[in-house]
């Protein structure tokens, strides 16, 4: 088997289960990190540079074999490759700087694959897996330097018997749901799902693989990697659902891919990225179902929403752009397919309700919270956005809000001094929060300024791709309006409508977040790609280039923060 044929395998059976082999590759790494740099075992790095040898080896046999390298040259290669792997090896056990070797590291195997590959077979497959296999060694170094502590929402601390990590230590300890009011405990009327995986894969690493206590709750980040992979791999499959082939394929995928919003995700252990995995999943197998509509493929669309609730009951945003689709669908087949689509509909229910709303009714029945009850913080918190009208707040877009690429914060000092501002305007929080999160700031590479400079360039170049795809959605939708635009249209909107109608409620910075929307860059990617379609050379340049550009900012930046 020739190098051409054995990589080309290697990334067929990738495209070909891809969650699966994304899952076992986190599954195969984890024990080597646990999720930290600090957490990597002693004997890690020995079992590294011995695979590392063994595959040059392997390379050098296979060579050998093909007369294309001779006895002596084989033992030059290997005693080179061998003298190779201790002297990285040693320079990499006294760097300060370890993850950047992994991610490198990654990044090299990436290349080698592709390199190897024969480019002739199915080169869309082959370009998707380099863009991805990218974002995932930036996403994997993003969770090597980020403390369970660090740039998370809502998790409080491990010990403590509030928030997600009082949550999922709740369940690990008690085995069984929360057995009072969960209104007494913040951020325990949650659904289940998250919590629940996360406090079984805390079990596993603390006492089977024996990982210790801190190094197991930080080994969560493998399991919030593989949700955030997830997406961008759900995301590809849309790209290709719509028939997407060179740059109209590889550019939206760049911008999911070496997406902050998806990369901040990796790092982050609430239910999230696994909320948005189910609802990315459910806009796929939607997509697949208006095309094909069957039960198998109505089935998958309810178990996708049904979990997507059961892990958080805001991704029921996704449920009124689904009904529109049935709805459609129902009255243009309703003389030919209307007992089987009924019939559908029914399975659809049977499985997606129960499944998304039987913690909500569990707790109704019990204690009377509120299906759609939300934790909220007190009007004393020093986020509270005072003094200003929702319509002040949506409408106020002075210029001093822009000196600053990231999310503003009032601070006082210790004689009661306020300086700065709070955020306020929820669209202008949005295109900050979209890039740099909640917790980045020109503070944070204070020992490389030049970063910042790029974070004015990138946040201003994001602004710029997210106004052309609503740009792009508004003219697709003009020259030819389908289901399919429709519905993905619709969830876009009502994701925007729900986001501002909780602005006007919870008037906090928090609640300006863009991980409330995150599914709005998958569809801005669509429409982008449909745009690239056309025959447009200037314009697709221009997309190419800044989309290059978003990716190569993206990477310096996160690359950046340790």
């Amino acid at each position: 088997m020739n190098k051409e044929i054995l990589t080309k395998n290697i990334i067929t059976t990738l495209a070909k289960h891809p969650y699966i082999s994304l899952f076992c590759i986190c599954i195969f790494i984890s024990p080597f990190f646990f999720g930290a740099i600090e957490n990597i075992p002693p004997n890690a790095l020995w079992l590294e540079s011995i695979m590392v040898f063994a595959a040059l080896c392997f390379f050098a046999i296979y060579r050998y074999r093909k007369k294309q390298m001779n006895k002596l040259q084989f033992g030059i290669f290997a005693i080179s490759s061998l003298t190779a792997v201790i002297a990285a090896a040693q320079l990499y056990s006294y760097s300060a700087y370890k993850a950047l070797w992994h991610f490198f590291g990654g990044c090299i195997i990436i290349f080698i694959l592709y390199h190897f590959a024969d480019s002739k077979h199915s080169p869309a497959q082959q370009k998707s897996f380099l863009i991805i296999g990218m974002g995932m060694c930036l996403k994997l170094y993003y969770v090597l330097i980020t403390s369970v502590y660090d740039r998370q929402h809502d998790v409080n601390s491990f010990g403590d018997d509030s928030g997600h990590a009082g949550y999922m230590e709740y369940l690990l300890f008690e085995h069984h749901l929360p057995d009072f009011d969960v209104r007494d405990r913040w951020q325990f009327c949650h659904p289940p799902l998250h919590h629940i995986i996360s406090a079984v894969w805390i079990f596993i690493n603390e006492n089977i693989m024996q990982a210790g206590h801190d190094p197991a709750r930080e080994s969560l980040q493998m399991l919030t990697l593989f949700y955030s992979g997830c997406i961008v791999i759900t995301a590809y499959k849309i790209f290709r659902h719509f028939g997407f082939e060179g740059n109209s394929l590889y550019i939206p995928l760049m911008l999911v891919s070496f997406h902050p919003a998806f990369t901040l995700f990796s790092g982050s252990i609430n239910n999230d990225p696994l909320s948005t995995a189910f609802v990315a999943a459910a806009v796929l197998y939607m997509l697949k179902w208006y095309r094909t509509p069957t039960m198998k493929n109505i089935l998958k669309i309810a178990l996708c929403v049904g979990l997507s609730m059961m892990t958080k009951i805001s991704a029921a945003t996704v449920a009124p752009p689904i009904a529109l689709v049935f709805l459609i669908v129902f009255i243009r087949k309703f003389k030919t397919d209307r007992k089987e689509l009924l019939k559908q509909f029914v399975s659809f229910g049977f499985i997606c309700v129960p499944l998304g709303l039987w913690y909500g009714i569990r707790n109704y029945i019990k204690w009377k919270v509120p299906l759609i009850y939300v934790s909220e913080l007190s009007e004393n918190e020093t986020q509270y956005i005072k003094n200003m009208t929702f319509f002040q707040r949506i409408t106020d877009f002075s210029l001093s809000q822009f000196k600053s690429p990231y999310i503003s914060w009032e601070t006082v000092d210790e004689n009661g001094i306020s300086s700065g501002f709070d955020e306020f305007n929820p669209l202008t929080a949005l295109m900050k929060n979209s890039v740099f999160g909640e917790f980045i700031n020109q503070d944070t590479f204070t020992t490389i300024p030049y970063v910042n400079i790029i974070s004015h360039i990138f946040f201003w170049l994001n602004a710029a791709i997210a106004g052309f795809a609503l740009i792009a959605m508004a003219v697709s939708c003009i020259r030819k309006l389908t289901v399919e635009k429709v519905f993905l249209v619709s969830f876009y909107v009502t994701m925007m409508a729900v986001f501002y109608r909780n602005c006007a409620d919870y008037p906090f910075v928090c609640t300006m977040n863009f991980r409330y929307i995150t599914p709005t860059v998958i569809i801005g990617a669509v429409f982008i790609g449909l745009t690239m379609r056309s025959e447009h050379k200037r314009l697709n340049s221009i997309l190419s280039a800044s989309a290059a550009a978003f990716s190569a900012a993206s990477m310096i930046i996160y690359l950046s923060l340790t």
